[in-house]
């Protein structure tokens, strides 16, 4: 067995590993990092779209690789097409840092993913305008007749995907988006586990726990593991679901209006807002982005959802926009939604999600003083020029309207030590850090670790 690290390595996210066994082949997550394209690109200056992957060879932000891109990728560039050489890519779970790059794919080899992933990233293609694969659009919003390009096969835990002399398992896991997964591959000689991205303290960690159990079970060669918060110093508070359950709750009692901001896919923190909003009796009013993303889920058997325009404590908030896009339009003629005056008249009533991007509408909306943000995201990183100043974006605009702003936020990976100790419980042959900017920092906790360079063909 080999595995190539194209991606992932002293770098969060990006997660692009090829892994052979005899004659085949396939990738595990396909995605683009969050730092990939800093050193040549900011802002308003990007790569040409119009040009495939001409900008990113160029400037050796993606590999060469025979048989891999499809032809409209490959036609601006100076690399001929070729015939695939691969024989699938295994999606972990649906954030962008593990699926991004999935639009260059050559469009004959097959995506397996999780159900509740392949729905996420349907909807959010459909609400963004962001394309994960190379398909151009949808017959109309909510159809479930999408089918790309590539053709996506679905899985569920416990599935055996063979391929040839790989048998591929995807087992559940816990993280800050549903529908994630870790997986465990036996080859012809050998076993390989990658946990994809992982954490035990959100609100299914019986999930994460399946999965190590199995991954101890099977003895793997390898153990491809992240450590997003493996670091010298921890930026991120320890808190749990439950945690910040409790501390908002206190926060939400107050008879002033309460902003509420999280990742939209994470859905665990929608749950948690939607328990708090019953619990005070006030209302959780989310975005049509959200409601869009509830309604596609609603046909996920293995995943409980609220309908956005069914439940009682629940109203969809639409800006008031000159051209809103087709999945807004449609929400809007389908279903009856809340405007800024409704909810200046109940504001002392509500939890208000607003994201970050739409705090315009605090203008509005003119809320009384005294109200209070409860900002449920990462902390801010002295490391990250983005977010601080995002950071102090946010605070000027709470200072203006005389809300104070709470930091809670449980986060979606393991802490460093829960790392360390699953490494150890696991017990695997090698353990390959990746999903980190520090992955020497392996080396003073976990026995035999393998330090993988970029592009650097590993054999077990």
């Amino acid at each position: 067995m080999h595995i190539t690290c194209f991606g992932g390595i002293r770098e969060i996210g990006g997660n692009k590993f090829l892994v052979e066994d005899g004659r085949t082949r396939i990738f595990l997550d396909f995605g683009q990092s969050f730092t990939h394209l800093d050193d040549y690109f900011v802002d308003w200056l990007q790569p040409r779209d119009r040009f495939g992957l001409r900008d990113y060879f160029a400037l050796d932000l993606m590999p060469k690789v025979d048989g891999l891109y499809n032809d409209n990728a490959l036609k601006p560039t100076n690399i001929k097409p070729q015939e695939p050489k691969f024989d699938a890519v295994f999606i972990s779970h649906a954030h962008y840092d593990h699926v991004a790059h999935l639009r260059y794919l050559h469009e004959t080899i097959p995506i397996y993913m999780g159900e509740t992933c392949k729905t996420i990233l349907e909807s959010h293609m459909q609400t963004s305008g962001s394309f994960f694969f190379t398909e151009r659009g949808f017959e109309r919003p909510f159809a479930k007749t999408f089918v790309p390009p590539n053709k996506v096969k679905t899985f569920r835990t416990g599935h055996k995907i063979k391929l040839d002399s790989m048998e591929i398992t995807p087992i559940h896991v816990d993280h800050s988006v549903p529908g994630a997964y870790g997986f465990i591959i036996h080859g012809s000689e050998g076993s390989l586990v990658y946990t994809g991205d992982i954490r035990s303290h959100g609100g299914k960690p019986e999930l994460t726990g399946d999965f190590l159990k199995l991954a101890k079970e099977s003895a793997p060669d390898a153990l491809i593991i992240e450590g997003t918060r493996v670091a010298p110093t921890e930026t991120r508070k320890n808190h749990t679901e439950q945690s910040v359950y409790t501390q908002s709750l206190e926060v939400a009692k107050a008879d002033k209006l309460i902003l509420a901001m999280r990742y939209p896919k994470d859905l665990d923190r929608f749950r948690t807002f939607h328990d708090i909003a019953k619990a005070t009796g006030k209302t959780l009013v989310t975005t049509i982005k959200t409601a869009h993303l509830l309604m596609c889920l609603q046909g996920d058997i293995h995943f409980d959802t609220p309908h956005p325009f069914q439940d009682p404590h629940i109203k969809v908030y639409a800006r008031e926009m000159l051209k809103p896009r087709p999945y807004e339009a449609e929400i809007k003629e389908r279903f009856q939604c809340v405007d800024f005056d409704w909810v200046k008249n109940n504001q002392k009533k509500i939890i208000w999600e607003l994201d970050f991007s739409q705090l315009q509408e605090l203008i509005d909306v003119n809320p009384e003083p005294g109200g209070a943000c409860i900002h449920s995201m990462s902390e801010p990183f002295e490391e990250d020029p983005l977010s601080q100043l995002q950071d102090e974006v946010l605070h000027n605009w709470l200072s203006r309207f005389s809300m104070t702003h709470h930091q809670f936020h449980a986060s979606g990976h393991a802490s460093s030590k829960e790392i360390f100790d699953i490494c150890k419980d696991v017990a695997p042959k090698h353990v390959i850090p990746v999903h980190t900017s520090y992955p020497e920092l392996f080396k003073d906790s976990v026995h035999a670790v393998r330090l993988a360079e970029k592009g650097e063909r590993i054999q077990f």
